[in-house]
């Protein structure tokens, strides 16, 4: 709950030891130790809106989690705060899984902003393209309502013969109604995701068509986490983004984009993107407005 962290005595068992184990997903931790006893030794300043949050045990952990966040505090505070059991109604307040309360905060704050920029008109074709930590993103935005996909493509294992169609990718897709399951293959990253692209969204008053593409390269070859997803799409779009008149000329500059940084023929995931379906096969109302 504290605005700063705070100073701890810990004292140790043993000298710690470094051992590190490279895991596919999960990140390696620092020098290691039994723990004997911890205490704090610091006065704690916890903030007065925080405060009222975790006193109020009548108040649902979404309500609470999205207001705080309107206030300005970040994902990572209000991950944590899930995490060690500090919001909900008193009765189910539980410590959760930092990688569930993770999703968890990145999920509410994202269906938040979609009932409210599904009040805005519908945008532009334009695309950003950047990133950092070796995930960089494509993100396509079309002017049509809400929906998202998000495609995860390993850019070194083009080659791999169980990979789907000659490329190592995941993908989960959502349409205007939202989704009922969770983003099984994409995971944690669908849902940081998306929730850079609704600020996005918020910011320019638009609502939108999102089809993000992430490109996963050799230089991220220790798993950070899922933060990692949703500040290298914040630094995407942060990047000027560059605007185009139709569908066929954004999809052309996309592939030809992806050819030129990573020399992949994206062509195989547009052939599979529901939402590019969608849009083909989808009949709208301005049709018959002829």
């Amino acid at each position: 709950m504290a605005s700063k962290p705070v100073e701890l005595e810990v004292h140790l068992n043993k000298i710690p030891r470094l051992d590190i184990k490279l895991e596919k997903e999960v990140a390696p931790f620092g020098p290691a130790s039994s723990l004997q006893k911890a205490r704090i030794t610091s006065n704690t300043k916890v903030d007065s809106r925080v405060e009222r949050v975790v006193s109020d045990t009548d108040l649902k952990s979404a309500p609470g989690i999205i207001s705080l966040y309107q206030k300005g505090f970040s994902e990572n505070f209000l991950t944590k705060l899930i995490s060690v059991g500090n919001t909900g109604l008193k009765k189910n307040r539980k410590l959760v899984p930092t990688r569930w309360s993770i999703t968890a905060v990145d999920d509410t704050i994202g269906k938040n902003l979609i009932s409210e920029i599904k009040d805005y008109p519908a945008g532009n074709y334009h695309a950003y393209f950047g990133g950092g930590w070796g995930n960089y993103y494509l993100l396509l935005f079309f002017p049509e309502v809400w929906s998202y996909e998000l495609f995860e493509s390993y850019v070194n294992y083009q080659i791999n013969p169980w990979s789907k169609k000659g490329y190592f990718y995941s993908t989960d897709y959502e349409d205007y109604k939202g989704r009922k399951v969770y983003a099984e293959e994409t995971a944690g990253g669908y849902y940081a995701n998306r929730l850079a692209v609704l600020e996005k969204l918020k910011e320019l008053k638009r609502q939108g068509s999102v089809l993000a593409l992430r490109f996963i390269t050799s230089e991220y070859n220790i798993p950070l986490g899922v933060w990692v997803c949703r500040e290298a799409s914040r630094k995407s779009l942060m990047e000027k983004p560059i605007e185009f008149s139709s569908e066929e000329l954004m999809l052309k500059y996309a592939q030809l984009l992806v050819q030129k940084k990573f020399g992949m023929d994206i062509n195989i995931l547009l052939k599979e993107s529901k939402l590019l379906k969608m849009k083909r096969e989808q009949q709208r109302l301005q049709k018959y407005f002829n």
